[in-house]
């Protein structure tokens, strides 16, 4: 008699536990897949590709990036105008890094996707930019803009650098 309770207890597990089986869920950080060597100071000169609203994006300009870890937070920095922005980072492969930055206000949201592929101390890349107005609730105006870049790193060794590896 216990062979055939075991046995339709048993049964009843196999048949009903897997639909009530609770999926364990996670993502896997990409931000430890981010070359060290994107970290640092880059003088980065942006140039415009495509626009849909010439006069509201500039057509060239030169900054100062900052990239920065710590933990799963990566913060880009542009001390010259005091901008700052945790980016997410939304996929690496190999040396090319996708970043994603998102920004909301009340009547304005902006999509910037950075695309960069660094080649020792320099990288090269494109910098998409989408910005959303809203009146109402409704959207009004989309702009897009498209900027070629090329980085420069000025501070933060290299990994390779500080290993004395060439």
């Amino acid at each position: 008699m216990k062979k055939i309770i075991l046995s339709i207890v048993s049964v009843v597990c196999i048949i009903i536990l897997p639909c009530c089986a609770t999926v364990i869920e996670g993502n896997i950080s990409m931000t430890d897949k981010v070359p060290s060597e994107f970290f640092g100071d880059w003088k980065v000169t942006s140039i415009c590709t495509k626009s849909t609203n010439r006069e509201y994006f500039d057509e060239s300009s030169v900054d100062i990036w900052t990239l920065s870890r710590r933990g799963e937070v990566i913060t880009l920095m542009n001390p010259l105008s005091g901008a700052r922005a945790d980016v997410t980072v939304n996929d690496v492969k190999g040396q090319t890094v996708k970043f994603v930055k998102r920004t909301s206000y009340p009547d304005e949201e902006s999509l910037e996707t950075p695309i960069l592929t660094l080649k020792g101390d320099n990288f090269t890349g494109v910098d998409k930019i989408s910005i959303k107005t809203y009146k109402n609730g409704k959207l009004i105006k989309e702009d897009y803009v498209e900027y070629q870049v090329k980085g420069t790193k000025i501070s933060g060794s290299p990994i390779s650098g500080i290993l004395g590896i060439n």
